[in-house]
């Protein structure tokens, strides 16, 4: 953990009680045990939380923590009480993931049901966890940028302005009635803040180099400097003047009713041209008229998206009032389509018996979004070049 050498941090944990801590929402029970916060998982319960009876608003915040069997858990920051969602509370959590996906270390948006940054970009992040033993855990909350370590490696990196204030939470997740995971545990231990961080006290060089940004048509000044602008795409089109082989665009969309259309993109490698399309549909009204590879993150009619990230969990994708996150990344030899922070579709470069090649018609490369049912609204489009 960082020196202190001026005594500026402050222990949230005495070692030996629960003072300065209030149990919140579920049933899990929380105790000290050999001089660690223990919480438990049961039945029947919805997530748990126990939460610091102070806010915090800009911190570092250091802990070690460890989990025994493979419950669910991770540490609520920026939260406060939402009491008509199931959770009970709203606001950003670092995850402890003991499961095979490996997401330890990234940030959901608990109550809002979305994945801030997973770390399925991240395969240094998912390797530094090590399951059943004491991990070095870092939470640096400054302003608009939210940022994570684990023993040491960058892992979650984002920019945005949901929350900028609310009390810490360590969670034990609701389980339901899966009786395996009765018992199972995580502990927290060296809990300590510092409140009001200088510059000096921030890893700001160490920071993963991708950054989720979620500021609302607004490029970040960090995402500015790793090359990200943005692009309008409010009258269905887009010129990118980046290199046609390495680009990676990013727009969030909506839709609603019978929503129907398509990101069509075009671009280089080596001396061809290709084309390829993005498929944005409202799976919830059209997921059983059609095919898989009609639907949401597809390429439409060749290959249909699925959760590639995650083993085991579906593709995430929201109707109603929740917005998708779309990000096309073309690189040198392949395409990849990603969808709320999972990838869903991966293929060869202009591989002839996926990809659109039309030499002769093709446009130059760049994106084109078009709208052929129902309403998809559109914001925060963004692109940058890939360099290596």
């Amino acid at each position: 953990m960082s020196d202190d050498p001026e005594g500026r941090w402050v222990d949230l944990f005495d070692g030996q009680t629960l003072e300065g801590w209030t149990q919140l929402n579920g049933t899990a029970p929380y105790a000290v045990v050999n001089g660690a916060i223990r919480g438990s998982n049961v039945l029947d319960s919805p997530n748990s939380f126990l939460a610091t009876d102070t806010h915090y608003e800009d911190f570092v915040l250091e802990f070690q923590a460890r989990s025994d069997g493979f419950g669910n858990s991770g540490v609520q920051f920026r939260t406060e009480l939402a009491p008509d969602e199931r959770s009970g509370l709203i606001g950003y959590q670092l995850e402890i993931d003991p499961t095979d996906r490996r997401f330890t270390g990234g940030i959901y948006h608990e109550s809002a049901h979305v994945w801030r940054h997973t770390m399925a970009r991240n395969p240094q992040c998912r390797a530094a966890y090590h399951h059943g033993e004491w991990n070095d855990f870092r939470i640096e909350a400054v302003s608009q940028t939210v940022a994570t370590w684990v023993n040491g490696v960058a892992c979650a990196h984002v920019v945005g302005d949901h929350h900028s204030d609310g009390f810490i939470a360590l969670q034990i997740h609701d389980i339901g009635r899966n009786e395996a995971l009765v018992g199972n545990f995580t502990e927290w231990r060296d809990l300590r803040l510092l409140a009001n961080p200088r510059d000096a006290d921030l890893w700001l060089d160490r920071r993963f180099a991708l950054i989720e940004g979620w500021l609302v048509d607004e490029i970040s000044a960090s995402e500015a400097l790793r090359g990200w602008r943005r692009v309008d795409l409010t009258d269905g089109s887009a010129s990118l003047d980046v290199p046609g082989d390495a680009f990676e665009l990013v727009i969030d969309v909506r839709v609603e009713g019978a929503a129907d259309g398509q990101l069509s993109y075009a671009y280089l490698n080596g001396a061809r041209q290709c084309a390829g399309r993005y498929q944005i549909a409202n799976d919830a009204v059209l997921g059983e008229t059609r095919p898989a590879n009609g639907l949401l993150g597809s390429f439409p009619g060749r290959i249909a998206a699925e959760n590639l990230s995650e083993p085991g969990y579906g593709k995430r994708a929201y109707s109603g009032d929740m917005w998708n996150r779309a990000r096309l990344i073309v690189m040198p030899g392949r395409v990849e389509h990603w969808l709320n922070g999972d990838q869903v579709v991966g293929y060869e470069s202009c591989d002839p018996d996926v990809s659109d090649m039309e030499a002769s018609t093709n446009p130059a490369p760049g994106v084109r979004l078009t709208i052929e049912a129902g309403i998809i609204e559109m914001r925060s489009a963004k692109v940058r070049a890939i360099s290596d």
